[in-house]
């Protein structure tokens, strides 16, 4: 978690601890009552507060600050790639818990993913391994080996469960229907569009003009972002 300190126009400061953003922001109220940004009697009020609760909660420290416009907001650090790798694998694991629900409640549905096995799936492009190359180059192998594997491993459970109703090959909107689900590596700007919708991007998204029923996007690719996938 880190702390952002800022004004209408510029940012103060970036602050990984409580502590840290309270001093801060102390000095920050002397510095403007030095440059005459904000008026004595403000300031020494300001002070009296702070120095008089300096365990005072962060959501009250906002809305102290805030008289005098400077602002408080938090955020995550993300120090590698491991984080987007937690992201998309929580999303990928509600993928597939979805076409196990589907698939146990009509046996008529099957499920066809790209390549020729479950071991051979084409989950991961060339291009979407390189994403994440990009992302986390000090760590690509140990994320790119965890996504591969958790792939392979639900794809094999699939099935397990679902004998001679998992398929591999060319998939496309074309084949697509209620049921028959055509899964493909998507990103997060794609996988879940409205009905009748272009689908864009390139790589294996070339194979998928509109999003039609049994078009089944599954994000892999780190690409636009994985927060709340």
């Amino acid at each position: 978690m880190v702390y952002i300190l800022f004004n209408n126009q510029d940012v103060i400061g970036l602050y990984d601890s409580v502590s840290l953003l309270k001093q801060n922001s102390f000095i920050t109220v002397y510095r403007m009552m030095k440059q005459g940004d904000i008026e004595k009697d403000v300031y020494f009020k300001l002070k009296s507060t702070l120095l008089g609760n300096f365990n005072i909660p962060v959501k009250e420290l906002q809305e102290l600050l805030q008289q005098v416009n400077i602002y408080i907001e938090y955020s995550k650090v993300e120090k590698n790639g491991f984080y987007a790798l937690d992201q998309v694998l929580k999303h990928i694991e509600k993928r597939f818990n979805y076409l196990e629900d589907v698939m146990s409640k009509d046996s008529r549905i099957t499920v066809t993913f790209p390549g020729r096995s479950a071991v051979d799936n084409k989950m991961l492009t060339s291009d979407i391994e390189e994403r994440w190359r990009s992302l986390d180059v000090d760590n690509y192998v140990a994320i790119r080996n965890v996504l591969f594997k958790y792939l392979v491993k639900r794809i094999q459970k699939l099935e397990l469960d679902f004998e001679g109703r998992v398929m591999f090959g060319i998939v496309s909107d074309t084949q697509a229907s209620l049921m028959s689900y055509q899964a493909w590596p998507a990103d997060q700007e794609n996988w879940n569009l409205p009905e009748n919708s272009k689908i864009p991007g390139d790589g294996l998204a070339v194979c998928f003009q509109y999003q039609v029923p049994g078009v089944f996007g599954i994000v892999t690719d780190p690409l636009f972002g994985y927060d709340n996938l």
